[in-house]
């Protein structure tokens, strides 16, 4: 049996914490999956893994072995990348980005480095939600945030990005244009529930103090996905905070109108979240590289 193949089916596993799971992203069956770990410890001498029907649970030896396994794939990696063909990136890239950045942003970024790089295949997990790097098998995260909160990851800056407030001509005719960011408590606001900033939107201070000025909001819609608030403050439902880059072609029809107020939202910027820089896979490094010099 391939011991090498062992040891990376041990690592998903782990990982996983679920056989079947392991099996599904590996395209094998469960069968296949449990023959590899009785190989595994055989060639170990060591039980590595108590499991039952339900639960699965690792002994000292498999916590132990779990990150053998972890060097071992990773320096495997890192051997490969250095007597691949320096002009050729191969195998697949696994990115996960939210779905408004990669749609409004990202898209044509990640069409050309794959066309750059026709060997490479490129697997996208568009969501807004934070997603879990070790246990779904992510090389690189893409996410649009005031600051990384988890520690555990490496965070690269790719480039800023800017956020403005919009509505629509219709809604502004009916309601008293805001000039200060206090009359926003009266106004219908659209809010992206997943900001760090959700209800209570922050701006820059003018005096230049450097804490933010928080602004509590509400309004008839609250939802997880930018291009929905878009949308609704294109029908007319409220005022949205969203970044510029969103709306430029809305800006430029007249759909919508920038709201220029007494201070500025506090700005995003785009990061690039991984979580080892000893064992990046080189078509990471590179698509991350790539990345920053395009934006």
């Amino acid at each position: 049996m391939d011991r090498l193949k062992g040891v990376e089916y041990f690592r998903r596993v782990y990982e996983l914490g679920s056989f079947t799971a392991a099996a599904n992203e590996l395209q094998c069956s469960n069968a296949v999956i449990s023959k590899y770990i009785r190989y595994m410890e055989s060639w170990t001498g060591s039980k590595l893994i108590n499991r039952n029907t339900r639960t699965i649970s690792f002994t000292d030896e498999g916590e132990r072995f779990y990150r053998y396994c972890v060097s071992v794939t990773g320096q495997t990696r890192e051997l490969l990348d250095a007597v691949a063909d320096a002009d050729n990136l191969t195998g697949t890239l696994v990115v996960a980005s939210p779905v408004s950045l990669s749609i409004a942003v990202l898209s044509p970024l990640f069409i050309r480095f794959q066309k750059e790089n026709p060997s490479l295949s490129i697997r996208l997990q568009m969501s807004d939600q934070l997603t879990d790097l070790v246990g779904s098998g992510v090389d690189v995260a893409i996410r649009g945030v005031e600051a990384p909160e988890d520690s555990s990851l490496i965070a690269a800056r790719l480039g800023a990005l800017d956020r403005i407030l919009v509505a629509s001509p219709g809604y502004l005719e009916n309601a008293t244009v805001p000039t200060s960011i206090a009359h926003l408590r009266s106004h219908k606001c659209l809010v992206y529930s997943l900001s760090s900033d959700a209800n209570q939107w922050e701006f820059m201070s003018p005096t230049g103090s450097g804490k933010p000025i928080a602004v509590e909001v509400e309004g008839p819609l609250v939802a997880d996905n930018s291009m929905i608030l878009i949308e609704a403050a294109k029908a007319g439902l409220g005022i949205a905070m969203v970044p510029r880059a969103y709306v430029n072609a809305d800006l430029k029809n007249g759909s919508l109108q920038q709201l220029k107020l007494d201070a500025d939202p506090v700005p995003r910027s785009i990061y690039a979240m991984y979580s080892d820089r000893r064992y990046l896979p080189r078509r990471a490094r590179e698509f991350i590289d790539f990345i920053r010099k395009s934006l």
